[in-house]
């Protein structure tokens, strides 16, 4: 049983041409908003250990 089935998630997600950009594209848009947060002087809502917190930037406009 050391082998995956076809339909295991892992081989899904390579065959899937809608999700082949998915986690670049998440991390594009985190980075973008990160940075119009430091321009804006504001903080960026994330979840930290469980935890909702507000993340402030460290070097604002």
């Amino acid at each position: 049983m050391t082998e995956q089935s076809q339909d295991s998630p892992q081989s899904r997600k390579e065959r899937d041409p809608d999700l082949a950009g998915v986690e670049a594209a998440l991390i594009r848009a985190g980075k973008r908003a990160r940075e119009r947060a430091r321009q804006a002087g504001i903080g960026v809502i994330v979840m930290k250990d469980g935890k909702i917190v507000e993340e402030f930037p460290e070097n604002p406009v």
